[in-house]
């Protein structure tokens, strides 16, 4: 519950019947997943209101926005359910002002993903910078938040795109993908993933990061798919690590997308540890699987 405290309750919704009457809820009435234009507009009301911009908090009407299966992992890294969400939508800790930039919706059908920069500010304290993601599904009527989850911009972190070069050449991949059931061929991707970060095997993440790919890293920072490649080139793992291991991998299906949640409990070589807390998400392509976002959270010890 830590990740529900402080003057920043992680991305917390207010005056939610305006989000509600932004998107046109029919309730009881399917509906197909709106045009573009509209959807992009819904979202962008919607996702206003989940980081704060509002006067009021109503646990009930932020049900209303929320998915049942809703997860989030918190700037502090902790993993917070739709009951822990809910009930700190009632607590009293806004911060005095919110600024709310670099917002950009990302359509994927059925799915929608939204990645933002929120600064809240409390006179006679530090600003607090957070980058984050929110998972939107269709589901009959309206867009609901399935997924979230935030990392607080380090010091000296811009809030724009980190710009960045690509390595000079990338080698062609010569391995295989795994076949067979969707769930299974995800979590073999997933554990590809982090083998190839330690191996520092970029042709692997060139043959399967998509086009549109985009990272929050663990600073905060927000990268295009250059960038991602030409930070998975460097050894880093056999330089300043002593084991990276992938535990707690939890998969999500939403249509042709799905969230893998996982951690990397780490030993670094001069014998700090801690745990990077992390979404991918994968969207399946003509060409199978590809990793069209990765979010990383630190988790923060006590």
């Amino acid at each position: 519950m830590s990740a529900m405290k402080g003057r920043f309750a992680p991305l917390i919704v207010a005056n939610c019947a305006a989000a509600l009457l932004a998107f046109g809820a029919r309730a009881g009435a399917a509906a197909a997943v709106p045009a573009e234009a509209l959807a992009e507009s819904q979202l962008l009301a919607i996702d206003r209101v989940i980081v704060g911009a509002g006067p009021a908090r109503d646990a009930g009407s932020l049900g209303e926005l929320v998915g049942n299966d809703f997860r989030m992992v918190g700037h502090d890294g902790a993993r917070v359910d739709r009951s822990a969400f809910l009930a700190a939508s009632v607590r009293p800790n806004r911060p005095g002002r919110l600024s709310h930039e670099e917002v950009r919706v990302r359509l994927f059908g059925a799915v929608a993903l939204v990645h933002g920069v929120v600064e809240a500010l409390d006179d006679g304290q530090p600003p607090l910078r957070l980058r984050y993601t929110h998972v939107f599904h269709w589901q009959a009527d309206r867009w609901l938040l399935v997924a979230a989850q935030s990392t607080p911009l380090r010091e000296g972190v811009a809030t724009a795109v980190r710009q960045s070069n690509p390595p000079p050449q990338v080698a062609a991949w010569l391995g295989r993908d795994p076949v067979g059931d969707d769930t299974d061929v995800l979590r073999q991707l997933n554990e590809q993933y982090v083998r190839a970060f330690r191996e520092a095997d970029v042709a692997w993440y060139e043959a399967h990061l998509a086009s549109d790919y985009m990272v929050t890293q663990g600073d905060g920072a927000f990268e295009y798919r250059a960038g991602a490649l030409a930070a998975f080139a460097r050894p880093t793992f056999a330089t300043h690590f002593r084991s990276f291991p992938v535990e707690q991998v939890n998969i999500r299906r939403f249509g042709e997308l799905a969230l893998i949640e996982a951690d990397n409990p780490y030993e670094m070589k001069d014998g700090r540890t801690g745990t990077a807390r992390y979404t991918d998400i994968w969207q399946k392509q003509p060409g199978g699987w590809r990793c069209i976002s990765a979010h990383i959270t630190p988790v923060r010890v006590g």
